[in-house]
Formats: structure tokens, sequence, C-alpha cells
């Protein structure tokens, strides 16, 4: 096996109005039942959820064009893994989650919970928000300060790390005969007292199978790597091309020698979109119909609330400001912006209203062998498939047509290496 494989998606109806949403209800449990067997029979490290916590008002300075077209209407991606996890042995399930929003006791006891029912298989994407209309669901009026919430990041990465080893993992003993069901002296308060929390703990949940959950960052912005690189065990990246990927590859390796550690002790996984079918003009036009399908407007909401900014008002034709006051995600547009000329806002528009990610178009064959191109050219570890949770049908052509190829060809792998997720990451000995 050469490469690790995720699925990411959003859980939100997006795909609502397209064939395949009218399979299942996307409320009710069959549809995520479902899709983490077909997963798990395809041998994924992981399934990945997307997320977020408010519905959007940054297009239009309004709710409505969201609502109207089910954009960010989700499930809470905890009680779903849950779920999912019971129907499953062996594949990870990972949530996004908010370090802003979620009280850091409370966190640490969830995810050291879902360990414990899961069987050691849970991550944590984390994230320090994104949006104002976010913020103003937790009683703020506006989202703290890019760079600093990655300051209070840090401070309750360590915190919760501290109460999720606050229990030694032999602190149970259960010794009936003297009525002893754990040792205290291998129960300890963290008393935590930060720049921005406090805390006495211990918390009152046991040492889990993983002790800590995975931790997978997206390190876009400057100060987003530099948090990846203190904190993850895995990034997950965009990239628009192979160069790029490559450039990433090293820079973040290179970082991790600095700040002292082993270049291979982080996964790196990109994101891609295979285009494909069962021959190269199958896949071509099915390439050609999604493109098609790209709405300006679509791209122009999509584009307002990654920046933060209502883009309804812009110019069309002209760069995107430079100086424009971005407090969503920095790395997006950075990115763009470092892809040569300028990049107008229509560009910027129908980039986003496609979700484009790298695509890879081609039969079953051409896709599982330019994956692996891409992964001897980059050096990446694996690959995040981006697609919607929903979409149940290219869920199935990926897991029965797509990744049988892969594994006869010894790029993904056959079976799971270990029982926990970062075991499956990680192997010993490897």
């Amino acid at each position: 096996m050469k490469i690790h494989l995720a699925w990411f998606g959003p859980n939100s109806p997006n795909n609502w109005n397209r064939p395949s949403g009218a399979i299942y209800d996307w409320r009710k449990p069959d549809l995520y039942l479902d899709v983490a067997r077909m997963c798990e029979r395809a041998k994924f490290d992981m399934i990945l959820f997307a997320d977020s916590v408010a519905v959007p008002t940054t297009y239009g300075d309004s709710t409505d064009w969201y609502v109207k077209n089910g954009f960010m209407i989700s499930h809470d991606p905890v009680p779903t893994m849950a779920m999912m996890a019971a129907v499953t042995s062996r594949i990870g399930l990972a949530a996004t989650l908010s370090t802003t929003f979620y009280p850091p006791y409370l966190l640490a006891r969830l995810l050291g919970t879902l360990d414990h029912l899961s069987g050691g298989r849970i991550g944590w994407n984390v994230v320090t928000g994104a949006s104002d209309d976010a913020a103003r669901n937790f009683g703020e009026d506006q989202l703290i300060e890019h760079d600093r919430r990655y300051d209070m990041a840090d401070e309750y990465m360590d915190l919760v790390r501290k109460l999720w080893n606050s229990w030694q993992p032999d602190a149970i003993v259960e010794n009936r005969r003297e009525g002893i069901f754990a040792d205290p002296a291998k129960v300890r308060p963290v008393d935590h007292a930060g720049a921005f929390y406090k805390c006495r703990g211990p918390l009152n949940v046991t040492s889990s199978p993983q002790k800590e959950p995975l931790v997978i960052v997206a390190g876009t912005s400057p100060r987003g790597q530099r948090f990846a690189i203190e904190q993850g065990d895995v990034v997950i990246a965009h990239k628009n091309n192979v160069a790029d990927m490559r450039k990433y590859v090293v820079r973040i390796r290179e970082q991790l020698v600095a700040a002292g550690r082993d270049p291979k002790s982080m996964k790196i996984f990109f994101a891609i979109k295979p285009i494909i079918g069962e021959t190269e003009g199958i896949a071509r036009e099915k390439r050609r119909l999604h493109h098609e399908r790209a709405n300006l407007e679509r791209g122009l909401a999509y584009v307002s609330l990654t920046l933060g900014h209502d883009m309804s008002h812009f110019d069309l034709d002209k760069p995107i400001p430079p100086d424009l006051p971005v407090q969503a995600i920095i790395g997006k547009l950075q990115q763009m912006q470092g892809m040569g000329e300028a990049v107008t806002l229509r560009q910027f528009a129908l980039h986003e209203a496609l979700q484009e990610t790298h695509e890879i178009c081609g039969s079953y064959e051409q896709v599982a062998d330019t994956i692996d191109e891409i992964a001897d050219e980059t050096g990446a570890d694996g690959f995040h498939f981006r697609g919607m949770l929903q979409d149940y049908d290219y869920l199935t052509e990926v897991a029965t047509r797509l990744i049988p190829i892969m594994q006869d060809k010894g790029i993904s792998r056959r079976d799971y290496a270990g029982a926990t997720l970062k075991e499956n990451l990680f192997p010993a000995g490897a």
C-alpha cells in the first residue's frame, strides 16, 4: 500500500435536487449507515465530516440564498458519527469542531467518550471558526481576529491534552474484593490556568483506546500552518496543481524538521475530485455536465462565505482587492491570488461554484494511474476524495469501480493494518 484515503464532505443536503439525492432521506439514519459500510468495505482510512455552526448571511445580508439552496443545513456530525461507528469496526470517523465555540472540557469529554464507543477510531478536524455568523450564535458580535484565534487554539490544545491524560491508562482496577474502582494516585487534576482558559480537571471520562483522538488540521494561512506543525497528526490541503502540492509537501516536511519533529510524524493529505467512468469519453461528458452546472450566483454566495464579505456589490471583472480585511479563510484567498495573474471576482466565483478541487478525469484505470503518479511526484501520504455524503451513487462508483483497481495495483490497502485510526495511519514498523 502506498497511500491513505479519506472520504471528505459536508453533512448537508447539497445534493437534494439531483437524481442521486432522491435515493435517501438525508435526515434519517439509513444514508449515513450505508455510507459508513461502503467506505469501510473500500478500506478508506476515515470519513471526515465538514461542518458549520451557522446558516450564513454573508451573501445579500440574508440567510435566504443559503436556505433556498440547502447550504450548510446539516446534522451535527458527532451523533451521526456515533451511529456510524455502531455499524463498522475499523474505519476512522472524524468531526470538524471549533476551538472557538466548544468549551475545552466538553470537547475533551465528547471525543473521549466517542473514542471509547468506537474502539479508538475517532479523529478531530480542528478549526478555529470562520464566520461572524457563527460568532453571533454564541453571543459575540464578530469573530475573534484570525491570528488571535490560533493563539487561543494553541492553549486549547494544551488543555484538552492535559484532560485526556488526566487518567493514566491503568487507573481502573475494578477490585471488587477491596471495593476500589480506580486508583486515585493515577487520576490527577490538570490545574490549568493560562491566558485564555482555566480548568481544574480531571476529566470524568477515563483514558480512551487512542488516549487522544487523531488531530487533523487544514494548514492554509501561515499562522494555520504553524499551528498544524505544532499540533497536527494529519494536515489536509487543497492545491490546484501537482507542482503546488509538491512545494507544499517540501515546505511542511522542512517545517516539521525545524520544529524538532520527525518529518514523517505527520501525514499530508490533498483534496482530489476524481471524475470517472467506464471510458475516458464517459468521464469527460460527466465533467462537461459538471462544469455546465456552474452558477455565478452560487459562486458569489460561496465566495461571500469564504471571505466573510458580501461580494454581490463588487465588480465581477476586477481583481479581488488584496487589502480586503478577510477574517474568514485567509489561506483560500492567498492560494487563489498566488496562481499568477490577478484573480477576478468572476474567476473566483466560478471556481467556488464548482467547489473546485484538483480534478482527475478519465476511465477507472486512467484515474488510478494518475493518483499513483501524483503520489510519486508530490510525496503525499494520502488523498481525501471531496464528495458529498448524500451523493451515494458517486461514492458507490468510487468504492466499487475505482478503489478495486487501486488495490490491484498496490496503490491503496486491501485491509486495515490495526484496530484504531492511529494504528491504521501510523502502523508499527512502517
